[in-house]
């Protein structure tokens, strides 16, 4: 067979396989190759644009979330980069673990950010995740700035909760999500006569 014949049932192929995907897509956690597979669906592209710009071959791609091919760390390292993921977050997107783990409220960690505030760290098992619950009585500041890696998303329930981050001012009503780089330095205020709740999460483990 001829190289141009090969490579139009390589192309054949991968319509094929594309046109499956879509039709069915991958559900419940997968390994590595569904979870490629299922990343490349989700945004509508075919295995030739997403080999193409991490520089593998589309037969390779295939075989990979077929899961007839191995693949070395570095071209995974590229493929999760292109998804937005890096190794570690990809690999837990694979949902090694198939059971549900709790946290319990014993297993809590309290911090003590200052008088009036309750702050409780809840650490995602298994990930940099760490979700905080903070409560605010009126009138009350963290006692001292933060800074740490990742970002900090705060969602205010009850209240309003200001963020300073990095100097500025940032009033969070209830009902609203706030996003920032938590290297800038950064506390948390309630200048209400109320008090204030919301859900953090901190993207790097800190606690």
């Amino acid at each position: 067979m001829g190289l141009d014949a090969t490579e139009d049932r390589v192309e054949l192929e991968l319509l094929a396989e594309d046109i499956v995907g879509v039709a069915t897509p991958l559900r419940g956690p997968g390994n590595v190759g569904q979870i490629l597979k299922r990343l490349r669906v989700q945004r509508g592209m075919s295995l030739r644009e997403v080999a193409e710009a991490v520089d593998l071959s589309p037969s390779f791609l295939s075989a990979v979330e077929r899961g007839t091919s191995d693949i070395a760390l570095g071209r995974l390292a590229r493929l999760a980069e292109y998804f937005g993921h890096d190794i570690g977050s990809l690999l837990g997107y694979s949902a090694r673990r198939g059971r549900v783990q709790l946290v319990r409220s014993q297993d809590r960690v309290t911090v003590d950010r200052g008088v009036g505030i309750r702050y409780e760290v809840l650490r995602i098992p298994e990930t940099a995740l760490e979700m905080i619950l903070v409560e605010m009585q009126p009138r009350t500041h963290f006692r001292e700035e933060l800074t740490h890696e990742g970002v900090d998303i705060l969602y205010v329930s009850r209240g309003t909760i200001t963020a300073v981050v990095d100097g500025v001012d940032y009033a969070v009503r209830t009902g609203e999500c706030a996003v920032w780089s938590a290297a800038y330095r950064h506390l948390l205020r309630n200048d209400g006569a109320e008090p204030a709740t919301g859900v953090a999460m901190v993207t790097e483990s800190f606690y």
